[in-house]
């Protein structure tokens, strides 16, 4: 094992990983996900995550007329990152979206349910805060929590963070009312 740690592994761009699903070397629902140039397997969605993931898709559709709210798609941040957020809010055309993926400079809003990924999510977030999403919520099933960072620093990092427990709103972009977390953390 040691020798084959001398070698150079081979990174991929997203592009790469467009290329392949096309090629039908990945399939296109395959659980992964491009960061930094390397390809992660997604751990398997639990109920838990799942209700919460289309609960927040469900009001943000109605809290947020003209944004297309998009469920584990791929988002390009970069030429060596391509993840698959739970939750993008991006104003675009259907037009646009059928023929290429939003740019993480294009979302609204991020949100991503971590009930074992908090590590690796947070990561995300830094991704998202060098490319300016304005905000990103971090849904932490462990601890019962949400994780808000907004004001996005172009060094990959976001100049506020606040932890919001379940007797805490989620204020929604452009004043358009919040979500009570107590809902989320039942």
């Amino acid at each position: 094992m040691e020798a084959l740690d001398r070698h150079a592994r081979r990174r991929f761009t997203a592009q790469d990983v467009m290329g392949m699903v096309e090629q039908g070397i990945l399939a296109e629902e395959e659980p992964i996900e491009l960061l930094y140039g390397d390809l992660y397997a997604m751990s398997p969605r639990g109920p838990r995550h799942a209700w919460i993931t289309s609960w927040f898709a469900d009001r943000l559709r109605d809290a947020l007329p003209g944004y297309v709210i998009r469920e584990e798609k791929p988002l390009i941040v970069d030429e060596v990152n391509l993840p698959e957020p739970d939750i993008v809010a991006v104003r675009l055309s259907a037009e646009v979206l059928r023929t290429r993926h939003p740019k993480a400079s294009e979302a609204l809003l991020i949100v991503e349910v971590a009930a074992t990924s908090q590590p690796r999510d947070r990561a995300k977030a830094a991704l998202y805060a060098a490319a300016g999403v304005p905000r990103c919520w971090l849904v932490d099933l462990a601890a019962n929590r949400v994780e808000v960072f907004t004001e996005p620093l172009a060094e990959g990092r976001y100049a506020s963070v606040r932890v919001l427990g379940a007797d805490a709103t989620l204020d929604l972009p452009d004043d358009r009312g919040a979500l009570p977390i107590a809902e989320l953390m039942r």
